[in-house]
């Protein structure tokens, strides 16, 4: 699919569901995986594609520095779903890292430890897919704001990926109702005052009133390199 029809397909999809969304990757891409960290919008997207293609391929990734409940969750959503996640760590370890950075990597240096921690194991899940299913909306973060439903971009080996956004046009009121109305677990964290949910170094619970992702990193960064360290070509 080239840019200008991908570009065409994704104005296409724009007032279509996440679940025909889906379906349209699921047919179009046969190399296709959902990356999630167990937020509640990658909760309600591994719920959706677990009734359309159970056997989709779902990976996420383990920092070492996740909260318990986030590691719980995990083993939740396998156990409802009947799915196996595919963990992935960094290449460099705690240790390793502790030695070369120094022990509070997360304080001195936040992009180096997210780069080490969660951009790394996320190029090499990438690595094959013709496509990749995320779990972002436009309206948690300026960063995310002009997000496609269809995105192209160039992987670092060259060869191409479509990002797929289904949630692209919801907003964290749609994402709550489908998952109690459809019974999804979710980090009960999340009925403490946090809003978003990453690393337990970098992640605190926020005002009622404060953005979405004000709790990530101190409030010094809106995104880890994840959704970012690939240039959008359309």
């Amino acid at each position: 699919m080239n840019s200008q029809t991908l570009h065409e397909q994704s104005q296409a999809l724009e007032g279509q569901s996440p679940e025909d969304i889906l379906r349209f990757a699921f047919e179009h891409f046969p190399k296709i995986a959902i990356s999630t960290a167990f937020g509640p919008e990658g909760c309600a997207l591994v719920a959706m594609a677990a009734g359309l293609k159970p056997d989709l391929r779902v990976f996420t990734i383990d920092t070492d520095f996740l909260f318990p409940e986030s590691v719980q969750l995990r083993a939740r959503i396998e156990a409802k779903y009947g799915i196996t996640v595919e963990v992935l760590r960094g290449e460099v370890t705690i240790a390793e890292q502790n030695r070369r950075f120094g022990v509070r990597l997360f304080e001195s240096d936040t992009n180096q430890c997210c780069a080490l921690r969660k951009v790394e194991p996320t190029r090499r899940a990438l690595v094959g897919l013709d496509a990749w299913v995320a779990g972002i909306r436009r309206d948690q973060s300026s960063t995310r704001a002009e997000i496609a439903i269809l995105e192209s971009y160039d992987q670092p080996d060259g060869s191409s990926l479509v990002k797929v956004n289904p949630l692209a046009n919801w907003t964290r009121k749609d994402t709550w109702k489908y998952l109690l109305d459809n019974e999804v677990p979710y980090n009960p964290l999340l009925d403490s005052g946090y809003k978003s949910i990453g690393c337990w170094p970098c992640t605190q619970p926020v005002a009622a009133d404060d953005d979405e992702r004000a709790g990530r990193w101190g409030g010094h960064k809106a995104e880890c390199g994840i959704h970012t360290f690939m240039e959008r070509k359309a």
